[in-house]
């Protein structure tokens, strides 16, 4: 059966006081002051749920208009647990088949360029208080660096499905770039309790 989705880039009101990322339902947006910088619609073709000691990781694939798919992951440690490094090792640790170029930071929003040896991604990650990390990726190289020129500025992004690159179909879960399981978890230390000694990271 045909999906019919939506997806809209536009200005909209929302009381926030530091950038962050939000997935409500189908939609997924990136906010900034009081108001929404980025905002697409689109129906979620993969669901998945990851238990991990410690550490529960959901993670949904959007099919966007234009046939584009971005993928949402949500990542958030057990009361008494925060993230043992840095932001720039995390990603290192969850994205282990890629490279990492931070871009940029604007409080607690970062922005990173993965690379692999057949694949380029763009990542916009939010760290809450190194307890949940939320992420989302496939975004165009266009749709990122407008975001970015956004919040560094203050400007809108330009209302266009342009924004979003059209894609071969593939298996949904083909979507999900991260890796997370429970030996990589231990052995890279990704999390600790409170109150133990900090890794060194940034």
């Amino acid at each position: 059966m045909k999906i019919i989705l939506s997806t809209t880039l536009s200005l909209l009101l929302m009381g926030c006081a530091t950038p962050h990322l939000v997935n409500k339902n189908k939609s997924l947006q990136v906010s900034f002051h009081d108001r929404v910088i980025a905002q697409g619609s689109g129906e979620a073709i993969y669901e998945n749920s990851i238990n991990l000691r410690n550490l529960t990781i959901k993670q949904k694939v959007l099919q966007m208009k234009n046939n584009s798919v971005l993928t949402y992951e949500d990542a958030v440690v057990s009361t008494g647990y925060v993230y043992n490094y840095g932001v720039n090792r995390v990603v290192g640790i969850i994205f282990p088949d890629y490279s990492y170029d931070l871009v940029d930071r604007n409080g607690n929003i970062y922005f990173f360029k993965l690379t692999s040896s057949s694949d380029v991604q763009y990542l916009i990650l939010e760290n809450i208080n190194k307890k949940r990390i939320k992420m989302v990726y496939g975004v165009s190289e266009k749709l990122f660096n407008s975001i970015h020129y956004s919040l560094l500025y203050g400007t809108d992004v330009n209302n266009s499905s342009e924004y979003f690159t059209k894609e071969e179909k593939k298996k949904n879960s083909h979507y999900i770039k991260s890796k997370w399981n429970r030996k990589n978890i231990i052995l890279d230390a990704l999390i600790k309790k409170i109150g133990f000694k900090t890794r060194v990271g940034i």
